[in-house]
């Protein structure tokens, strides 16, 4: 793989690994700031929803506060009030009528044509009773027609803080407020609302038309905080599925409004989203990276340009000369420089040239010196004739030591061989004496095995034994029943003697001539049981003894088996002794052999000495002949190797 594209890989993945790393933060941040913006809109939806029934009570309260301060109304004029309910009714389309009641709990009049109900059992006509200004009833089922409804009363008062002398009722139908949760049950999100007891009150898709269809809510820790006042978002598990709420308290009634969306749709919207992200982000990456690719590519071209100029100098080209690299960067300073290499390597290889024919004639000159010393080795060579004179007589005198060093090596080579036979026959020995305590370990081993059998043996038989007392009790058991049936059989004998209207006495001996078969019986079974089991065990005694028989069997196989292999250690040690007694034959030989060369080389230096008179006069030329061959043959080695490698160099390079 070339430079263009490592460089080229290695930007794709410094950049992909941020992007990873980036996709997977913020899928985790987008999916948390998801949820927490579905959070807010639930939230937001709650408010909105709140805010409405705020401002249809209100609205609706101001209205039913402005009657009550009507003089006509705290009057009592049936005639005259009936009007101006008629007329509220048009003003409040909210309200499905309004009626004035006195202090009997009786409605007096209404602005619809409905009977009149006793009202007087209802919270709302007890607290308006009491003075309290602004009264919002329970979610309560209609007198008239079943339907849902929350009541707004406020006092009616003979004057402006007089006492209370009835009060004025609006009644709501609270079926419009389905339409305010459906309007903002929208995007996946469902608005609902909860009474203050915790059921259901209005729902965008279910029908509450009777208190029956109203759902009891309070299992959700969620709805018993909003009933309690609190305010707030939170995640929970419904129907099987993750969902995020948020509910929030309407102070006027306590109604809880709650709005909620599954939190998989807020997951899912937060992962279109990144993944959108993340397909902008790949192609920007491989934009990137085509971009670098062609950048890269104009960068690597000098790079190639040296490249070719270092492959044809490698190939010994030195001709190699401006280098067209213009740039002011590292890699034009690299190029410049390597042109200036190219020169000062001509320049060093044409120096070589020169000095290598230096060296041609200075070895011309060594050759004359070496003919000098020719004629020197000459004279030397005359004196070495007489000295070859004595060494004749040397070497008759070392034949006889040759002779006498081949008996002393056949001696020793006798020693060797005697030497190699002791350590095989220890080394058998050895072997040997392994095995034979292989074998002991054995022998143990099946002592151990023969001792375990005995002990199962053991065993087996004390459960014999105590099977066998079983046996003798229950044996005395059916023997004592024997006794007791013969007794009763006698004495049935003879009440059949007496039969006749006796019979019956007849008949409770033959009972218990019953009861006492079935217990013979039932020890007749358990004599039957043990006897099996002994019959086992007896088979289990055969099997280990036949164990222990066939390990005894074995043990004796192991002795006689190491028994043996001791036997041929004792016989290897035998043969070490007969061994070694010959290799003492053979040094004493080696010693009387050794007594003869010693004479001979007496002889021998006697003959040096002689022959070191002679030699002296060869000494001093021989001397320095050898010192000045030595001297001239290194100079003139060293310069023929010099002159060689030159060569061989300059012929590498072109410089022309």
């Amino acid at each position: 793989m070339n430079i263009k594209r490592k460089l080229t890989l290695t930007l794709f993945l410094a950049s992909s690994v941020p992007l990873i790393i980036f996709t997977i933060i913020n899928l985790l941040f987008s999916q948390k700031i998801a949820i927490e913006n579905a959070l807010a809109d639930n939230f937001k939806r709650a408010q909105i929803v709140d805010e409405k029934i705020n401002g249809l009570i209100e609205r609706n309260m101001y209205g039913i506060k402005s009657m009550a301060r009507n003089p006509i109304i705290s009057s009592y004029d049936a005639e005259k009030s009936k009007p101006i309910l008629v007329e509220s009714s048009k003003v409040y389309p909210d309200l499905s009528f309004t009626a004035v009641t006195k202090l009997d709990g009786v409605q007096f009049v209404r602005s619809d044509d409905s009977k009149s109900s006793d009202i007087s059992d209802r919270n709302f006509y007890k607290s308006a009773l009491k003075g309290q200004d602004e009264v919002v009833s329970e979610v309560l089922v209609s007198k008239d027609n079943g339907s849902l409804i929350t009541v707004l009363a406020t006092p009616i008062r003979e004057k402006e803080g007089g006492i209370v002398t009835g009060i004025l009722q609006g009644n709501i139908e609270l079926s419009v407020l389905n339409s305010f949760v459906k309007e903002l049950s929208q995007d996946n999100a469902t608005v609902y609302i909860v009474d203050s007891d915790g059921k259901l009150l209005a729902h965008p898709t279910k029908t509450l038309d009777k208190p029956e269809d109203r759902t009891d809510l309070n299992d959700f820790e969620f709805i018993k905080k909003g009933v309690k006042g609190e305010s707030g978002s939170e995640e929970v598990v419904k129907d099987g599925k993750s969902m995020l709420v948020s509910y929030v308290q309407d102070k006027k009634t306590g109604w809880v409004i709650c709005a909620e969306i599954p939190k998989s749709i807020t997951v899912e919207k937060s992962i279109h989203s990144l993944i959108n992200t993340s397909l902008i982000g790949i192609v920007i990456l491989f934009i990137t990276c085509g971009g670098v690719f062609v950048l890269v590519g104009y960068a690597t071209k000098p790079l190639h340009i040296l490249l070719n100029a270092a492959n044809k100098i490698s190939d010994g080209d030195l001709t190699v000369n401006n280098i067209n690299i213009r740039s002011n960067d590292e890699i034009g300073n690299l190029g410049r420089a390597f042109e200036k290499m190219a020169v000062n390597l001509r320049e060093v290889i044409n120096n070589i040239k020169e000095h290598s024919e230096r060296v041609s004639s200075a070895s011309s000159e060594m050759t004359d010196v070496c003919e000098q010393q020719s004629k020197v080795a000459t004279n030397s060579a005359e004196n070495v004739n007489e000295i070859a004179e004595g060494s004749m007589l040397v070497s008759s005198k070392i034949d006889k030591i040759n002779s006498n060093m081949n008996i002393l090596d056949s001696a020793i080579k006798d020693i060797n061989e005697k030497s190699d036979n002791v350590s095989s026959a220890v080394q058998t020995a050895s072997s040997y004496s392994e095995k034979g305590s292989k074998a002991l370990n054995k022998v143990n081993s099946s002592m151990v095995n023969i001792q375990g059998s005995v002990n199962d043996t053991s065993k087996v038989i004390d459960k014999l034994g105590e099977h066998s007392q079983a046996i003798g009790k229950i044996t005395e058991v059916i023997k004592g029943i024997s006794e007791q049936t013969n007794l009763l059989a006698l004495n049935a004998a003879i009440e059949a003697a007496r039969a006749g209207e006796q019979g019956k006495g007849f008949a409770v001996v033959a009972d218990e001539v019953r009861k006492l078969a079935e217990q013979s019986g039932e020890a007749a079974g358990q004599v039957s049981a043990l006897i099996n089991g002994i019959q086992k065990e007896t088979e289990n005694v055969a099997v280990v003894m036949n164990k222990g028989i066939n390990e005894v069997n074995d043990g004796s196989k192991v002795v006689n088996e190491a028994n043996s292999y001791f036997q041929l250690i004792f016989k290897s040690i035998q043969e070490v002794e007969s061994n070694m007694q010959e290799v003492s034959n053979a040094i004493d030989n080696m010693n009387k052999t050794e007594k003869e060369v010693f004479i001979n080389i007496s002889d021998i230096t006697q003959l040096s000495e002689a022959v070191a008179g002679e030699t002296q006069g060869i000494s001093a030329a021989t001397e320095e002949q050898v010192a000045s061959i030595e001297e001239m043959t290194a100079s003139v080695q060293s310069f023929s190797d010099m002159a060689t490698t030159l060569k061989e160099l300059t012929d590498m390079f072109k410089t022309n």
